[in-house]
This record gives structure tokens, sequence and C-alpha cells, in this order.
């Protein structure tokens, strides 16, 4: 369900009496009353375990009275039964209607009342798992319409009246009988009778319209997929019809559209077909339109946005984005159902954020660009909610604009931005596949991104959608040169609400040296995380998440806090030396207060190495210098966090992953570096002379694995290459 023009939202919320909160965006709104009856059929008695009993076909024949705006109607719903013994059936149909016939299998049977919206079938023989049993139910009466607007006689300005539904996003039950779970999806099969002056349009395909005596009509329609009760819908009035026809590949369905007389023109036509090429910019995104069998439609209704009912949705303008929207849930929304209403957001924030991609993907779009303004048009206007509705009480509460449909859209864009496209659109893909035509939940959907992720990401789903708030970031930055070489260093503080908790995301930079650009990554996990980032010129200006990524409270740039000391370069570099070395050199980006006991290094084999310290602080260089050469091992060099910065206090941010500069931008952390010196001439006892000595060495190891001084070639086994090695430069240096 999407969003309107504000004015025309005004109007419609004056004239329905609706209670209006801050959920500004949503089609229409529920009605203060509302609130009232749901809570006295809140999650209580009338709700079954919806696992025990399986719904596989509605068969609704519904006769509409607009003179007396009366139902008549009657509804036989096939059900297989999942437990071993069932002895009742409930369903929801408001008490306002007289039921007329209750039957099990065409049998009569009693039926208890248990609320204002719910009725017990009570069964005349118990059930047994596996049977299947047709409950039909007569009905009729004047509806009462909820919420929304889940069913409401109104005449337009033309003076035709117009009858249509909307039941989003549990009351189906104030207009004809259901389970009326979002978990127990049915086909249908749905037979409208109305005056024939009207046409009346409703979910899947047309069979066929028969002319009634009393000068009525009726349409039947069949709908072979599985459809969520809430979803079920019809419309009917004067409208005017007309159809086009959507290809894709091999495959080919009509798109219907009924539209109010007064308001067929051809700007109007022409908005609605834009539907068209939506439906191939969608069907390459998230797959084949997922009712293709039969068909998409849109027809004019009277509420003030629109709803997505299946294969036909609803709409009550001509919006380009309310098109994408409601277009966009044919997939998430109806394909794939959120099985709860706390979890809505798989709904509208999946629509909402296919309304942005329709910006970035339609015919002649600029592209990202078009993207990431359809986004900060949709950024929320408050950010103190979580995207998970915990509060369904009421259709204010999980209907909230800015929590469900634009956070959630956000929380998408971000999750893009975190995998990248080729695996967020993966993503994309097996979670509908795993969940086409059923329902899912927000847990079902996060299992399918860490799978894709290859681990968890608590760290994402946690705040972004179960927490509430967003990131403020305040930066700093400035630039170094060590050793030659030039360093951006930046400074970084998360100072959002302490309630907001923090968030672990990674940010762009866009790094501006000369005329040339460098955008990369930093990932921020930290209150406060410093980075030291080598750079292949001086930085002259630096943009900080240019490409708006990320949904953030605020982004303030301020002075560069000064961070700990790292470690920027190591001469040797860590990792396999060939040649012995008989210094290291390591390099800060910072002056530190440095001494000898705040270095150690040891050999694998040969234990722990003596060397003199020198530090110069004009050159942040520490140097180790060693009586002889190094001889072959695997060392350790190991720097304490008792190192700190000169200018900032902080410890030493040492910890090695691979790469220097060292470090995970938060002070305190000790630098273990590994250092292999290979014995690559042969020499592996280091005395500069290749003998008996080295090649017993190599014999006595011969044929065991890992960084050993007779394994010459460092590929850790003491095989035939490091014998060959030995005898090919035997005699060398004796």
């Amino acid at each position: 369900m999407r969003t309107l023009i504000a004015g025309l939202l005004g109007i419609f919320l004056l004239t329905a009496g609706i209670a209006v909160g801050e959920k500004s965006e949503l089609c229409a709104r529920a009605s203060a009353g509302t609130w009232t009856e749901w809570h006295l059929t809140s999650f209580g008695a009338w709700l079954q375990d919806p696992t025990l009993t399986d719904v596989q076909h509605y068969d609704l024949t519904l006769e509409v009275r607009p003179s007396t705006r009366e139902l008549i109607g009657s509804c036989v719903m096939t059900v297989k039964v999942e437990q071993p013994n069932l002895n009742a059936f409930r369903f929801r149909l408001r008490d306002n209607f007289l039921i007329t016939n209750l039957q099990l299998d065409g049998r009569p049977i009693s039926f208890i009342r248990e609320s204002i919206t719910t009725v017990r079938a009570q069964f005349d023989r118990p059930y047994q798992q596996g049977e299947v049993f047709q409950l039909r139910v007569d009905y009729q009466g004047v509806p009462v319409s909820r919420g929304f607007g889940s069913i409401e006689f109104t005449t337009r300005s033309s003076g035709a009246i117009i009858v249509a539904t909307l039941s989003q996003p549990y009351y189906a039950y104030t207009w004809w009988p259901a389970k009326d779970e979002n978990t127990d999806k049915a086909t249908l099969t749905f037979s409208l009778i109305v005056p024939d002056t009207m046409i009346a349009v409703a979910n899947g395909m047309l069979q066929g319209v028969d002319t009634l005596s009393g000068n009525r009509l009726r349409y039947r329609y069949q709908h072979n997929y599985p459809i969520a009760p809430y979803l079920v819908a019809f419309a009917a009035t004067n409208y005017n019809h007309w159809s086009q026809t959507f290809t894709y590949g091999e495959h080919t369905m009509p798109v219907d559209f009924y539209i109010y007389p007064e308001s067929d023109t051809t700007a109007n036509r022409q908005a609605w077909e834009r539907c068209l090429p939506m439906l191939r910019v969608f069907s390459d995104i998230f797959g084949l339109y997922p009712f293709i069998n039969e068909r998409y439609g849109i027809y004019q209704f009277q509420f003030s946005g629109g709803m997505e009912h299946q294969t036909m949705t609803g709409q009550g303008g001509f919006w380009e984005s309310v098109t994408a929207h409601e277009l966009g849930h044919q997939w998430w929304g109806d394909m794939v159902t959120c099985a709860t209403w706390n979890d809505i957001w798989l709904n509208e924030g999946f629509a909402t954020y296919s309304e942005a991609l329709w910006e970035e993907r339609k015919p002649g779009s600029s592209g990202f660009p078009a993207l990431r303004t359809a986004m900060l048009n949709r950024r929320p206007s408050s950010l103190d909610g979580s995207v998970y509705r915990y509060d369904t009480s009421s259709i204010n509460a999980i209907f909230s604009s800015n929590f469900a449909y634009r956070k959630g859209a956000w929380v998408l864009h971000q999750l893009r931005w975190v995998l990248g496209d080729a695996r967020f659109f993966d993503l994309l893909a097996r979670y509908r596949q795993r969940f086409a035509y059923s329902h899912a939940t927000t847990e079902d959907f996060v299992a399918v991104a860490e799978e894709v992720w290859g681990g968890s990401m608590r760290w994402f789903f946690d705040p972004w959608v179960y927490g509430i708030g967003a990131p403020t970031y305040n930066w700093g930055w400035t630039t170094t040169t060590v050793n030659g070489k030039p360093y951006l260093l930046l400074s970084l503080r998360q100072t959002q609400p302490s309630n907001y908790g923090l968030y672990t995301m990674p940010i762009g930079l866009r790094l501006t040296m000369g005329s040339q650009t460098q955008d990369l990554r930093i990932w921020n996990s930290a209150q406060t995380q410093y980075y030291v980032i080598p750079t292949p010129s001086p930085v002259s200006n630096l943009a900080f998440d240019p490409d708006d990524w990320i949904l953030k409270g605020a982004s303030n740039s301020e002075a560069y806090r000064p961070g700990p000391p790292v470690i920027v370069e190591m001469n040797p570099a860590p990792g396999v030396q060939t040649t012995p070395p008989s210094q290291i050199d390591l390099y800060f980006q910072t002056p530190v207060a440095i001494n000898a006991s705040h270095v150690s290094l040891e050999g694998a084999t040969t234990g722990v190495v003596s060397f003199s310290f020198a530090y110069d602080s004009a050159a942040q260089r520490a140097r180790l210098t060693f009586s002889t050469p190094l001889k072959p091992d695997q060392y350790t060099l190991r720097l304490s966090p008792s190192i700190t910065a000169l200018n900032s206090g902080l410890a030493l941010d040492g910890e090695f992953f691979g790469d220097l500069p060292s470090g995970d931008g938060i002070p305190g952390g000790e630098a273990v570096i590994p250092l292999r010196v290979l014995a690559a001439m042969g020499d592996v006892d280091g005395n500069g002379c290749v003998d008996d000595a080295d090649l017993l060495q190599v014999l006595f190891a011969f044929g065991e694995t890992g960084a050993l001084p007779a394994d010459t070639n460092g590929d850790n086994v003491v095989d035939d290459a490091d014998l060959l090695t030995i005898l090919f430069h035997f005699g060398q240096g004796c």
C-alpha cells in the first residue's frame, strides 16, 4: 500500500473521519473506532493455531446491492486437517451478518459466535489428520467498514456509485468469511453479482459474465495462485475498460485497466500504462512477474492512494511512484507475504525501495544519481522507531510511514551497499525462490542474507531493523608523510543518543588528490575510531559517504582528533624474506614514546634475539640492529601496547591483519608481526657456509611440514626441492 499527494490525503482524511498519526505517507487511514474493535478481538481465543488446518481453496459468491448497501454471500472453504483430531473450525465474519446456513460437507451443523469477529463451527464428527472437508457459510447483511475502509459504498462526484473493498491488514471479516491468516494462502473462485450498470473487478482472470434476472450481471473470476485473505478484493462501478499486452520473453499476458469515465483522459491512461515498462524492469530485477499466467491490472477506487490487491491493484490516482510501489508489491507482499504484521516492512519497505529502483532503472534514467535522489526523497522524517513493528494493536502502529516504509527501504538500500549489487540481487532472488507464493518473517530474510554474506549479520539487522535510531557521525581528517610516503589520517565518532546504540557499517570515502579522485571503504564499529590510510599522493579534499548510502542522523565535519600510534611501514616487510636482514626499521604515523623494553623478537627455533635499539623522533622510526644477520627461521616481532602517541597519549593500535598499517582503529592493541627468513641459498644454519651441516638438517627434517629452517623455498614442506637447493649451492661461502 502506498502514499499519496498531501492535499488529496488531507481531503480524504477529513471526509472519512480518519484519525491522523505520524504516518503521513499511507494511502489510507484507520478510523478511530477501529482501534476499539481490534482490541476487543485481539489475539485471544478467536485465533486458532494456524498450523492445525490448511485452507486450500475459497469459492466465494457475493451479491452486492448498492441500493440497500446489502451483501448476500456464500463461501465454500476447502480445508485440509493438519492435526490428529479436529472437532471445530474457527473463521472470521462480523456479527452484523446473519449466517443463514452453515454446512459441513453438505450437512447442516451448528456454530458458536465467540466474539464480534469470530465464529466457531461445531463439527458433527471428528475429522482426522489428512482429511479434507468443505465448510459452506451462507450469510447476508449490511457490512460495517473498518480499518482503511474495508468495504465502502461511495457516491462519486458524477453521481455514480462505487462499491470497493480494502481489507488490509485484518478486516476481511467485515465482508466475507475466511480463516484470515497470512500464513495460510489458498486459491480463489470469486463470483460477483452486481447491477447491470456496473462492471465488477476482482482478483485473477475473468472467466465470463452471465446475465441474470432483475437487471443483474454475474462476473466470474478464477485465481489459481495462492492468495492471502487480506489481498482478496473487489470493486464495482460504471468503469471504462481497456487492455494492453505485456510480453516478456516467451511469456505474454493481458494488462487490464478500469477507470472512471470522468477520469478517462489520454494523460491518465498514459500514466497508468507506465506499469508496462515497470513490469519489464521489475521482471529484470526481481524475476518474472509472479502471476504471469493470469494478468496484471489497475482499477480506480475511492481510496486516496493504492492497494496491492493480488493481480489487480486499486489506485485512487495516477501518480507514477504509487504505480511503481503497488506493482513492486506483486513480488513483495503478494507472492512473498509478511507472516505477521510485525514483519510488515518485508512488504512496505520492499515496495518503497521498488519505487527507487524504478527511478534508477527506468528508460532514460540517469542511473545511480536518480537512485540517490529517490532515496533522499524517502528519508524518514524521524528516526526514533524500529522497522520491526513491535506494536500491532492498531493499523497506525503497523503502517508507519517513517519506519515500515521509509526506514524499511533504507534497510534494503544499505544492505545493497554492504553486499554489493551482485550479492544483493542474488539475495532477493534466493529470498523469492525460497518463499514464493508463501510467507516469510524477518528472521527468514535474515537467514537468507546471512547465507549470501557467509556469516552472521546480527551486527546489521539488530540495530537497523530491531533497534531504533540511526548513527550520527562526527569526522575530521588531516594528512602526514612518513618515510616519503603520504597518508590520510581520519578520526571518526558516533555521537547519536546512547539509546540508539552503535552501528557497524562500511563507510565510503572519496579522496581528492590533485585532479584525481579515489573511492574507498572503511569499516566503522566503535564509538570512536581512527584510520591511517596510505594514499598515492597527498589528499587535498575528503568527502564522507559521498553517495549517501547510509541513513544518518547527521554528518558533521570537525577538526581532526589525534589518534593512537600505528605501524605504517616495516623494513624488511612482514612475511617472507629471502635475504637475512641485519636490522628492522619500524615507522609510525606520529611521534611515539617507545624504548627497547616495548619490543621483542623471537625465532621459533633460534629463540629470543638480542638487538640494539634506537628511536629517531624526526623520522618517527624505531630501528632494531642485530650483531649478525638473522638466521633462517620463523620469527615473531612483538610491540607492546604500552607504546603511546606523544600528541594524544593513546596506546598503540598494533593488531596485524596481514598488511600495514596496523590496527583496528581502536587504541590498545599489541602488534604481533610474523617475519620468515628463508635459507634461499642453502645456508640453513646461517653460518655463511653451505656445507654438510646444512645438508644434514634437510635430511633429518625430510618430509616434515611447517615453517622450518630446512624448508629453503618456503612451501612448508621439507622435500626434494630443498635438498636440491643445498646440493646446487654446496660449498658456497666456505
